[in-house]
């Protein structure tokens, strides 16, 4: 026999050897395994259960799970206002924010959230960034919601959520929330104003300088020739409305001005 055959057979002797050698690493490795998995499996068998009741993990002594909603106000495609309501859910997580796309969401949408979320943490001391935030919008009417009016509700919902605060039940706020926490500027001020007080709601908080509306009028001015015609000439007049006084002599709501996040909440956190 050959130098070359003898170095080859040896060769493959070692490689099988190896082979086998691998092969019994794995199968102690899943033995192994398939021992914990049934551990596990027995363990959470064993848990000690109560009828009607279920485990939730706690945290520092405190639920670690807590769901709260409070109602937003946006505009149709047709300009008409209408009310929903917005839902959060904290879960254990690691600082995922997630939102139901039923209805589907402008990405607009999405940075506000992300910003109110980022503020409403600011706020407290020490966070441990242990948990997911799930928005819902319940929008009856709607199939696509955009914009970044609802930011400030979203805020004030994430605050009340994180500190377990109950929510007041007769204020609805609408405007931008800016990364330190100031309120900016919407559109649609008196439609909104409109649906919030044919809800029920007593109070209507909107962004410093809009309880005021600028609209045009449009004037007609007649204008007569010597050629037995008229010339009707029309323009459009600035003016101004005061949302506030007028919403509440006619509708009883009242429209309140608020600057920041820490302007509004006592509109809706219960102490």
């Amino acid at each position: 026999m050959s130098n070359e055959k003898v170095v080859g057979i040896r060769l493959l002797w070692i490689f099988t050897g190896i082979l086998l050698i691998l092969l019994a690493i794995n199968s102690y490795y899943i033995y192994n395994l398939n021992d914990q998995v049934s551990d596990l499996k027995k363990a959470i068998k064993d848990f000690p259960k109560a009828e009607g009741y279920s485990v939730q993990t706690e945290v520092q002594g405190s639920s670690f799970t807590t769901e709260k909603d409070m109602p937003i106000v946006a505009v149709s495609d047709d300009e008409e206002g209408m009310v929903d309501e917005m839902r959060l859910k904290l879960i254990p997580g690691s600082n995922d924010i997630l939102i139901n796309t039923n209805p589907f969401l402008e990405p607009d949408v999405q940075y506000a959230v992300k910003t109110a979320v980022t503020y409403a943490i600011s706020r407290i001391p020490d966070y441990r960034y242990d948990k997911d935030f799930i928005f819902d919008f319940n929008a009856t009417e709607a199939q696509l919601i955009g914009g970044e009016s609802a930011g400030a509700a979203a805020t004030i919902l994430s605050i009340a959520v994180l500190e377990n605060k109950g929510i007041k039940k007769d204020a609805v706020i609408t405007g931008i929330i800016n990364p330190d926490g100031t309120i900016g500027r919407i559109g649609s001020v008196l439609e909104k104003a409109k649906a919030v007080s044919d809800a029920g709601y007593r109070y209507f908080l909107v962004p410093e300088g809009q309880s005021e509306i600028t609209y045009y009028e449009r004037q007609v001015q007649r204008q007569s020739t010597d050629f037995g015609f008229d010339i009707l000439r029309s323009k459009y007049v600035p003016k101004t409305l005061d949302l506030a006084k007028e919403a509440k002599d006619a509708w009883g709501l009242n429209v309140v001005e608020v600057k920041t996040i820490d302007d509004a909440l006592p509109y809706f956190i219960s102490h």
